[in-house]
């Protein structure tokens, strides 16, 4: 961490800038690092950013410099339901008319789900606690680090106290939209979408003369300082998948290639990060393949384990899918981007946005998804060519050099800030 944060050059460089705070539903979070980051490295630059967490805290399986992190965060939850709902009414005693025509808008528009229902009537009342907390401190701007909650609330302060506000899509927050989203789009000052795949998909519920405020702005790297992995490729193969136990993120199907390869006397072992609701299916694939000795599942581990677990391996798999009957899918996943740069050969499939970065052939190999004997013949195919699949790894590190610079991610949203937010 930057140990001259409070130094008096510091401070005068920050007064400079225009004070921003980020809304998230929980700060920090292990399966969002991203926002962690970009939030951090604006903060190392001097930004004036500070983070507003919705909910309380959640430190299990933090990494210790996440936890250690001096980025100014508040938390909400249940501790601020007291202090919220009296904010709530004082507010309505003192402006009865647009603080009732926020509530009913809120509360009788049409939701996806009765999740999605109560985290935004939740961020609707912490956007009324916040509105006037912001105009005393002096906030420029707010952006929310999600297109579902935390927008709603950044909305909300726009409409109570006028402060210009933006916010991130990235995946499940605006596929399927939470039905909220075109208001949202409407009114804010700019979209940021950190994938391509997103960017029409936003720019759809805006008029032709507002389509130009959705901009891309790709997360920045979560492994900056990671050292090039050996990619030693001699059996057994390590493979290693990272990400939620959840079945968008296609799982089942690598367990299934894993079993194809077995079956062709390709000596591979599967490690599958992370922790999720498909364990149970996925330990009972792997019996059905009697490959059980051969998947293994940590469970969650802190992020800063996850350099070590992917410099081990001599393959990152990333088997997205877009489930049937839905809109749900990842976006980029972060994890694609923490093995490219670590020089770890990829095989992912075409989904979403995962084209932007593994390019086939060249950064990587793709395949359809859902497609477990494609998969293996992808994982097979680097196990037995180790020259190429260092010339894929090499080629992918130097384009995620470049692609995911600090100019093009943390540069490009401290200039979006500065455009957008109040005068002093």
């Amino acid at each position: 961490m930057d140990t001259n944060l409070s130094s008096p050059e510091d401070i005068q460089e920050r007064q400079s800038l225009p004070r921003t705070v980020y809304l998230a539903l929980w700060f920090p979070l292990l399966s969002e690092t991203f926002v962690f980051y970009e939030v951090e490295g604006l903060w190392k630059r001097k930004f004036p950013v500070s983070v507003v967490s919705l909910y309380g805290e959640r430190s299990r399986f933090l990494a210790e410099h996440m936890r250690r992190s001096t980025i100014p965060v508040r938390h909400l939850g249940i501790p601020a339901i007291l202090p919220i709902a009296a904010a709530v009414v004082r507010r309505f005693f003192r402006q009865p008319r647009q603080v009732g025509h926020i509530l009913r808008t809120i509360v009788f528009h049409s939701w996806r789900d009765l999740e999605m229902r109560l985290e935004n009537y939740w961020a609707c009342c912490c956007g009324i606690y916040l509105a006037e907390q912001f105009r005393r401190e002096g906030v420029q701007h707010v952006h929310g680090a999600w297109a579902s909650g935390p927008a709603t609330a950044a909305w909300v302060i726009h409409q109570l106290e006028g402060i210009p506000y933006s916010f991130t899509a990235r995946a499940t927050d605006v596929r399927p939209p939470d039905g909220f989203l075109a208001e949202k789009l409407a009114d804010c000052s700019f979209a940021r979408a950190d994938s391509s795949f997103n960017v029409p998909h936003l720019a759809s519920f805006l008029p032709e003369q507002q389509k130009d405020k959705v901009c891309l702005v790709y997360n920045t790297v979560t492994l900056p300082s990671s050292e090039q992995a050996p990619v030693h490729m001699k059996p057994p193969y390590r493979i290693i998948a990272i990400g939620r136990l959840i079945e968008k993120k296609g799982f089942l199907y690598l367990v299934r290639a894993a079993g194809l390869l077995r079956r062709q006397n390709v000596d591979v072992e599967v490690t599958i990060v992370g922790g999720g609701g498909q364990m149970h299916a996925l330990r009972a694939e792997a019996e059905a393949w009697h490959i059980q000795d051969h998947v293994h599942f940590t469970g969650a581990l802190p992020h800063d384990q996850i350099g070590g677990m992917l410099h081990q391996s001599d393959i990152m798999v990333m088997p997205s899918i877009v489930p049937e009957g839905t809109e749900k899918s990842d976006g980029l996943p972060t994890v694609i981007v923490e093995a490219m740069s670590m020089g770890v050969p990829v095989v992912s499939t075409n989904v979403a946005s995962i084209g932007d970065v593994v390019k086939d052939g060249h950064t990587g190999l793709l395949v359809a998804q859902k497609d477990a004997a494609a998969l293996a013949q992808a994982i097979r195919t680097l196990a037995e060519d180790r020259d190429k699949a260092l010339e894929l790894a090499a080629n992918a590190r130097n384009f995620i050099r470049e692609m995911f610079s600090a100019e093009n991610t943390l540069g490009r949203m401290q200039e979006f800030f500065c455009n957008n937010a109040l005068p002093r």
